[in-house]
């Protein structure tokens, strides 16, 4: 009786996983990059897209930022030294280091060059910037 049951959760398990990763045009890894520190505040991480057509799921990571809140926003401009001033995308806030978001927005739009995620020092208005990673494709 126990082994019937035990090959039944297994099988559950395995399917449930299958079926979480299995989206059109998204093998699953995700597109990568890189998170700079910014005004030497030591966090330094990744950023990384999956596909989900026609949104996007942004997940950051940052080292340095554990045990407190941080907000992060996505910013047009063509680097992190030239952002536009309001956000395009608020994410998720960081905390322990990291935030998972979805946007409404195709990842092959976010990989133009055009895009930036940066990270505040906290989630209060008026937080200086402590990292930044500018989105692009390969």
């Amino acid at each position: 009786m126990k082994r019937p049951v035990a090959a039944l959760v297994a099988a559950l398990l395995t399917t449930a996983v299958a079926s979480a990763q299995s989206y059109p045009d998204d093998p699953g890894v995700g597109v990568e990059r890189g998170v700079e520190q910014l005004n030497n505040s030591g966090q330094v991480g990744t950023v990384t897209l999956f596909s989900r057509a026609p949104n996007t799921r942004i997940v950051v990571v940052i080292h340095g930022a554990e045990g407190r809140a941080e907000s992060v926003r996505v910013y047009r401009g063509p680097s992190c030294d030239d952002l536009v001033t309001a956000p395009t995308y608020e994410l998720v806030d960081l905390k322990n280091g990291l935030s998972s978001s979805t946007v409404k927005a195709p990842e092959s739009k976010l990989l133009s060059g055009n895009y930036n995620v940066v990270v505040f020092s906290s989630t209060a208005a008026g937080a200086r910037a402590t990292a930044c990673g500018h989105l692009y494709a390969s």
